[in-house]
């Protein structure tokens, strides 16, 4: 190994770090960042050069360097001992130095393809573009050699006037490579030429391993997004709680995006307000107070998504007006953006809100927009589903009419009554309502009037009970009630059952406006049969047909009044 290869070797950590081209061409004056150059610049490893540089270095002698429009150097071989050693640490020489790298850089930034220049300590460097895409990136700079035979007697008397060791000036300077001037621009085309194409196959390199990340994220995001539902269509296939799948589906979305606070609104039976679904990492404050809010323009953006149908972002809660009624809430719950979608069924009709908080002001990308799309569509399965179910519940149990138990229903809580009298050794008691005079208003005034009627006494029996008693329509015009637990003292419970009875028959026959626009009002009194029952000593088909008896009596002996069952 020569004695310039082991100087090269051993200073090559000190030489890369020290990096002495950068401090000078950082000093030079250069025009505004091209963006573009530096973001190109940016997508390309220049590793593979400084391996490239090293080796024309070792071949050639010549130094070489890539240095980037702002200065900093992108790749480079290590230096010459003459540079290292003396030139750039002397502060004389280091000017001569500074000179040649302001006239190149200059001259690069002047558009010129070529430059040379012949500094004052006796070395030559030159220059070239680097283009790419059309685009000026960098600038290739070679340098510390000779066109000619160097002048040892020039060197000497510099060394002597520097205060250099002459003998080590002298050797250093012997190392540095003679360059023919008429090859250089072949050197300098071979060069570039080399650098582009590495730069090109590098840049291409990073953008497709950039590609294969972003189509790897891709999959991963949509292999997670497809099993979480069918995590929610197994909930739903399984019949969970609706409220369950939701909250489920909330804090699954919340694990694949962090920096989201998911909550799921959903409209009323009214399709005026909107009532709390799931919001798991909401403020229990929060849910609370928007739990129950009206739809319309301005109603936040959960409130406006609903009205409007259209998906409402907002970017900033504290400035959109939208949310300034709402800021006492926003504030101490750390909201700053709000997105909201709403979830739609098949036929259009709106059925909640899928809203996304953030803490900070933002604006959803085209891809977030999508994903919560897709997410309201999922929400949107989990809730039609859900209203399926209590549709066909109520089909089943209740009566379409008056929103009434139907006699399934209400076999099922007689059943439930006569277990519940057995343990707890209390009395129920049974009423069998029929309505006299009721059948007129069917011939006179139509069907649907009749439906009416039988619409509001079946709310005013209901406000005659508590709530743990049971109002039913047992077919036609005829109402069933169960008084469940009233007391342990058949005498109480009858009296009390009487009570009940009579505050019925009165609220049934107050006047009903049947006919709005001419102000008709039609009444109805009402036969009332009662049973008594305790425990499981006859079933429940005989106690109904026992308190129908009662009140076949009550009807035969002139109607409105009540009866009990005699045996």
């Amino acid at each position: 190994m020569t004695k310039h290869s082991k100087y090269l070797q051993k200073e090559s950590s000190l030489i890369q770090m020290l990096d002495p081209l950068v401090a000078d061409w950082n000093k030079n004056q250069r025009p505004p960042i091209n963006i573009a150059a530096s973001n190109l610049a940016a997508e390309i490893d220049f590793s593979r050069l400084n391996g490239l540089f090293d080796n024309f270095l070792q071949a050639i002698g010549v130094v070489i360097a890539l240095i980037g429009l702002d200065g900093k150097v992108l790749a480079s071989s290590k230096w010459q001992r003459a540079c290292m050693q003396f030139h750039r640490v002397n502060k004389t020489t280091l000017q001569r130095c500074h000179e040649s790298d302001v006239d190149l850089s200059s001259n690069m930034q002047q558009g010129k393809n070529y430059a040379i220049y012949k500094c004052r300590n006796g070395l030559t460097d030159c220059a070239t573009p680097l283009v790419i895409d059309d685009i000026h990136i960098a600038n290739l700079f070679i340098g510390q050699f000779f066109l000619t035979e160097p002048d040892n007697h020039f060197f000497a008397e510099q060394g002597q006037q520097l205060g250099f060791s002459n003998q080590e000036y002298l050797a250093a300077i012997a190392e540095v490579p003679i360059i023919d001037e008429a090859k250089l621009p072949a050197l300098l085309n071979l060069l570039t030429s080399l650098a582009q194409q590495i730069a090109e196959l590098s840049m291409a390199n990073q953008r497709y391993a950039r590609t294969i990340s972003t189509v790897e994220q891709q999959i991963a995001e949509r292999t997670q997004e497809l099993e979480l539902q069918n995590l929610i269509l197994s909930q739903i296939s399984q019949g969970a709680n609706l409220s369950d799948i939701l909250t489920s589906m909330v804090r699954q979305i919340e694990l694949l995006h962090p920096e989201m606070y998911c909550s799921v609104l959903l409209l009323d039976e009214s399709g005026q307000h909107l009532r709390h679904g799931a919001a798991p990492s909401l403020p229990d404050f929060y849910n609370q107070a928007i739990n129950g809010l009206p739809i319309g323009l301005g109603q936040g953006s959960c409130g406006t998504a609903a009205f409007t149908g259209e998906a409402v972002i907002v970017a900033d809660i504290n400035s959109h007006p939208y949310w300034q009624p709402f800021l006492r809430l926003t504030k101490p719950a750390n909201l700053a953006a709000c997105w909201s979608h709403p979830i739609k069924n098949a036929k259009g009709k709106v059925l909640g809100t899928f809203g996304i908080y953030h803490r900070t002001p933002c604006k959803p990308s085209t891809a977030q927009q999508e994903k919560i799309a897709n997410y309201s569509h999922l929400a949107e399965l989990a809730i039609s589903r859900s209203l399926s179910l209590d549709k066909i519940h109520r089909l089943a149990f209740y009566d379409d009419l008056t929103g009434l138990p139907n006699r399934r229903l209400l076999e099922e809580r007689l059943a439930h009554a006569m277990l519940s009298s057995k343990r707890s050794k209390s009395y129920c008691a049974i009423m069998f309502v029929d309505l006299d005079n009721f059948k007129p208003v069917n011939d006179l005034y139509g069907h649907k009037t009749g439906d009416g009627v039988l619409h509001e006494v079946g709310k005013r029996i209901c406000s005659m009970v508590r709530e743990a008693d049971t109002v039913a329509r047992f077919g036609g015009d005829e109402f069933i009630v169960l008084l469940h637990d009233i007391a342990k003292s058949k005498a109480h419970c009858k009296k009390r059952a009487e009570q009940i009875a009579i505050k019925i028959a009165a609220t049934i026959n107050e006047p009903l406006l049947i006919d709005p626009e001419h102000q008709l009002l039609h009444r109805c009194s009402s036969s009332i049969g009662l049973v008594l029952f305790s425990g499981q000593q006859l079933s429940s088909d005989i106690l109904l047909r026992q308190a129908d008896a009662a009140m076949y009596q009550a009807k035969s002996q002139g109607k409105n009044q009540l009866r009990w069952y005699q045996h």
